[in-house]
Parts: C-alpha cells; structure tokens; sequence
C-alpha cells in the first residue's frame, strides 16, 4: 500500500508539472487524467485515474496540501468523464458519495460498447461496472448519486444527434430517453460548449453549439428526470458561439461573451433576455 502511495503521489507531482492529460474526439469531450480530475468542493478533495490498458489507479487527493488520502486500483482502462469541451470535468454526485468513471466508446453506428464503473467515495470501492451496447458517454448524476444520465450517441459527423437516458445505479436498469418537456422532443443537436451546475448538483445546465442554427441550454433536472431545451436567438456564428461561458446565480442563468452578459434565462420561467 506504501508503494502504490508513493507513486501515485509521484505521478501527481509529474502530472502537475506538465498538465492533465483529456482526450477530446468527434462526438464527446472525452476523458481526463492526471491532476485535472473533478473536486469534491465540500470535502476539498480532488479524484484522479492514471490508467494503462489493462487497469486503472483512482486516488483521492487532499486539496490543501496535496496528501494522497485514498487509492484504488480496478480492472480496465478508465478516466474522470467530461461534460463539455472547455474542459468541465463531471462524474461526481452532489452530496460527494459517487464517483463515476468512463471509457470510451466506439464512434456511433459502429460495433462495440462503453462502459462505466461507479465507486463509493469514502473507500473508493467498485460499486458496480456497467456495459452498454453502442456509444455512449457521461452527462450528468443525480445528487444523491442513485441515478446516472448517459448520453447515447445515435449518429456523429457534422450534425451529430444524441439522446439522454437514464440509468438506475441500485437496479441496473436504463430508463427511457429523457424528452424534452418545452418541445416534446427527445433527440438533441450540437456540441456542448461550457455548462454550469446548481449548488447541490441538481440541475446541469449545458450550453450547445450548432451549426447553421442558434445555440440552446439544455436543463437537466436530475432529481426529476426531466429537461428542459431552452433556444438562445444570439446573432453568433457557428465559431462566436464556443466563446460563451455560463454563469448560475441564484435563479439566473447569464450566458456571458467574456465579461459581457449577452442573454439571460429566468431557471424558474425559462424566460430569456437578451442584451445589446
């Protein structure tokens, strides 16, 4: 147990210097490794997987010191998910008790399967491994981490197409896709570009970038399997629409261009206003 100590803490170290390593790709932001991980603000301790090929080492890490308080090792090669291409990580429930890992999965349409290992923070100990059938990657967890929302990738290219579906960590079982419950819609459009979470990790609100359309926040309430797609009409190309950002205070929601707020959206109404 000394041993595995020390070199994660070297690892930590090495990786420190030179940066976490995350892997984007065509049809989701990716996985990361190294220091990056995803912090448990409450507790200030931060997850991190330094994988191989055939294993994976999870450490939990003391935020103010750097102390290399609990490690893990688990079969299978494994990163801390993330949620959208400015390098949000996700993966951790918001009452701290469930950590989520990933792989990747094969590009959409073609044979293969994702799968998803989900451990219990205090000991790091593997709770359950899930394989799906096709592409998939992490979105989203309910606070008290006993559900998962996974993004099942139906098509890639330009204009690639997902859903979110549910999936029940106790039982096992994938719900039905998460519908849409402005539009009645299930399927979604786009890239997520930045998101922002609530306090207690029960709402995910993803800002999404399209091509020749404007771009939406779709709201994921992940206490109550539910969302909401909210259209932002902003006079963006394509590439202006990676440069926004999202800011959540209290039941505002400021898609911001910098320093600049350019639109915002009553959370409660979904009202927006857009500003000049």
């Amino acid at each position: 147990m000394k041993l595995v100590v020390a070199l994660v803490a070297a690892l930590v170290a090495a990786v420190a210097v030179a940066g976490a390593h995350a892997n984007g790709s065509p049809y989701t932001p990716g996985l990361v490794h190294g220091a990056g991980g995803v912090v448990s603000p409450g507790e200030g301790v931060r997850y991190v997987t330094f994988a191989t090929p055939r294993s994976t080492t999870v450490a939990a890490i003391r935020t103010r010191d750097g102390r290399v308080v609990r490690t893990r090792r688990i079969r299978g090669s494994f990163g801390i998910p993330l949620v959208a291409y400015d390098g949000t990580a996700g993966g951790l429930s918001g009452n701290g008790q469930r950590l989520v890992l990933a792989t990747y999965g094969p590009l959409p349409g073609s044979p293969g399967q994702t799968r998803f290992a989900v451990l219990e923070t205090r000991s790091l100990r593997l709770q359950r491994v899930t394989d799906l059938r096709g592409s998939w990657s992490f979105d989203a967890i309910s606070p008290d981490g006993s559900t998962l929302y996974l993004t099942e990738h139906v098509s890639a290219g330009a204009h690639p197409v997902y859903r979110v579906r549910s999936y029940d960590v106790d039982d096992g079982r994938l719900g039905a896709p998460i519908v849409d419950r402005l539009e009645s819609e299930d399927e979604m459009g786009g890239e997520p570009v930045t998101r922002a979470v609530s306090p207690s990790g029960r709402w995910a609100y993803t800002l999404y970038a399209r091509r020749g359309h404007e771009p939406f926040v779709h709201a994921l309430d992940t206490g109550r399997r539910q969302a909401f797609c909210v259209d932002l009409p902003l006079d963006l190309g394509y590439e202006g629409q990676w440069s926004l950002r999202l800011r959540l205070r209290g039941g505002e929601l400021a898609v911001r261009a910098g320093r600049r707020a350019v639109a915002t959206i009553d959370t409660r109404s979904w009202r927006v206003e857009t500003r000049r």
